[in-house]
């Protein structure tokens, strides 16, 4: 068989068609649960069929973006099922997000209609039209209005990861892609009607697709928490009293729950926990399993969002490799291996850029750089090659392995973070005439934390009041450094005159 053969595979239905499916054949299950509150999968038809009418009404057709913003809640599931039966294109916005960094994401996705939903602020960009709606007007609804599925390669979602430049880049996703990536992941973890999966990450991460629409894809209940942030105290105990039976989490959020909860909780009916985003310790599997009496799988997925969420994955031993977890063997439908700088395939065992190869990729990003979009390459019936900077090597048996970044590039809390764009944010404010990052791990292997070291502009003597509320208007949170240090000068190598970060002295954690 050949390659392509291999990695074509067959047609799959839509997310919408997948979710329609239960809607028809279990109309009185359990859909969405949150607090005391439960919608049947009739309901969340209903409501996604109204809400499908009101963007039929708006939009001349299909494949037009459709930014959703509103509070973690029922409308909101709704909507994102009602933008995918339309054949329209999601992008997922914050409300938590400050006004500046919304509209910024509308305009770059060049969205033609805004969809609010119960009363969240409306981010404002040229062109777009928007739409108010609330749980309460949204009337009598219907079936979901499929028709012709979705084309191979059309796009079906935006999602944003930062940029090198200061400026976040717009990935564009399939439907097809997420349509084959929900049904392996169904099948690979025998996700049933009884199952319960959690929602706990925040909206336009792109693993707020996999919690959101892997049950509902599956005729399983998703579970929301409160629309607020949950804190990392309560969350191992709301886990537990929702009854979930399948989590994603981030290995450093994982560890924020572990350190901050009660010795006595025990998560029995938890049977898989999905961890992505980060490395994945030794350290971290074994408190996982012995703070919890946790018995059931752990999972390493690997795959950025240019590549349609996971493209690797590997099922943590009872007796994990020390260090690192392995990233795993590619899903169905996927290639990795790893290349030396001129391009050309390393044997295994040696070190070198991951390169990853599937059918069902993104078709890249939207208004980039040419550096940006030279990491993209596509080919003949939706194939798409992606270089992601990553290091590692592959084992002789096909299973990745993860050893670093080539860039300036780290993961805080999941968030891709790069030193560069949050220096370049950081010259711009007022005050400050130079910049550098540096990040330094945390001494118990938790999230690494940012040190901004700055060279004040003439005639400032301090740093700049407000700085951190400022920056909080173009980067996320994750991005905003944790210290703030003055220096007089910032060092350069002498060979390039370029910055040497090396000799930046990262202070204690006690330092301001």
């Amino acid at each position: 068989m050949s390659a392509r053969a291999r990695l074509t595979g067959r047609p799959w239905p839509g997310v919408a068609e997948q979710i329609a499916h239960w809607c028809a054949t279990t109309p009185l299950a359990p859909a969405v649960v949150q607090g005391s509150r439960t919608w049947t999968y009739r309901e969340l038809e209903a409501a996604a069929g109204a809400i499908a009418t009101a963007l039929q009404a708006q939009l001349p057709g299909p494949g037009r973006v459709v930014a959703v913003t509103g509070p973690r809640g029922f409308t909101t599931v709704a909507a994102w099922v009602a933008v995918l039966a339309t054949r329209s294109v999601l992008l997922p916005v914050d409300p938590g997000l400050a006004s500046a960094q919304s509209a910024r994401m509308v305009s770059r996705a060049g969205a033609d209609l805004v969809l609010a939903l119960d009363g969240a602020r409306v981010p404002t960009a040229d062109g777009a039209s928007v739409l108010r709606l609330d749980s309460g007007q949204l009337g009598p609804g219907g079936r979901l209005p499929l028709g012709e599925p979705p084309q191979p390669e059309e796009p079906g979602y935006v999602l944003f990861t930062s940029g090198s430049t200061g400026q976040p880049k717009a990935i564009l996703g399939r439907h097809r892609s997420l349509a084959h990536f929900l049904t392996w992941l169904r099948n690979a973890l025998h996700v049933q009607p009884c199952d319960r999966i959690g929602h706990l990450a925040g909206v336009g991460f792109d693993v707020t697709l996999r919690e959101v629409l892997l049950p509902l894809s599956a005729g399983a209940t998703l579970c929301l928490p409160p629309p607020a942030p949950l804190p990392p105290a309560q969350a191992l105990a709301w886990l537990a009293d929702n009854r979930i039976t399948l989590l994603h989490a981030v290995p450093t959020v994982a560890r924020a729950w572990l350190h901050a909860s009660d010795d006595g909780i025990r998560l029995p009916l938890l049977r898989a926990v999905l961890f992505s985003g980060e490395p994945l310790t030794d350290t971290l599997v074994a408190r996982w399993r012995t703070h919890l009496d946790y018995r059931g799988e752990i999972v390493n997925q690997y795959g950025p969002t240019e590549t349609t969420l996971i493209r690797c994955w590997h099922r943590v031993e009872e007796d994990p490799v020390p260090g690192i977890q392995p990233l795993g063997r590619p899903i169905p439908g996927s290639e990795a291996w790893a290349e030396d700088p001129p391009g050309a395939r390393v044997p295994p065992g040696a070190s070198g850029e991951i390169v990853l190869r599937t059918m069902y990729g993104t078709s890249g990003y939207l208004g980039a750089s040419e550096e940006e979009d030279a990491r993209f390459a596509f080919g003949p019936g939706g194939e798409v090659i992606y270089r992601t900077g990553d290091l590692g090597h592959l084992d002789t048996d096909g299973t990745l392995h993860f050893h670093g970044r080539l860039d300036d590039q780290v993961k805080i809390y999941g968030v891709r973070v790069h030193l560069h764009a949050v220096e370049a944010v950081l010259e711009a404010q007022p005050g400050i005439h130079q910049a550098a990052v540096t990040a330094q791990a945390d001494a118990d292997g938790g999230a690494p934390r940012l040190t901004a070291h700055l060279v004040l502009a003439p005639g400032c003597d301090a740093i700049p009041g407000g700085l951190r509320a400022a920056l909080l208007q173009h980067l996320p949170a994750a991005a905003v450094p944790a210290r703030f240090l003055t220096v007089d000068a910032l060092p350069r190598t002498n060979s390039s005159g370029k910055l040497d970060r090396s000799r930046l002295t990262n202070p204690s954690p006690s330092g301001s």
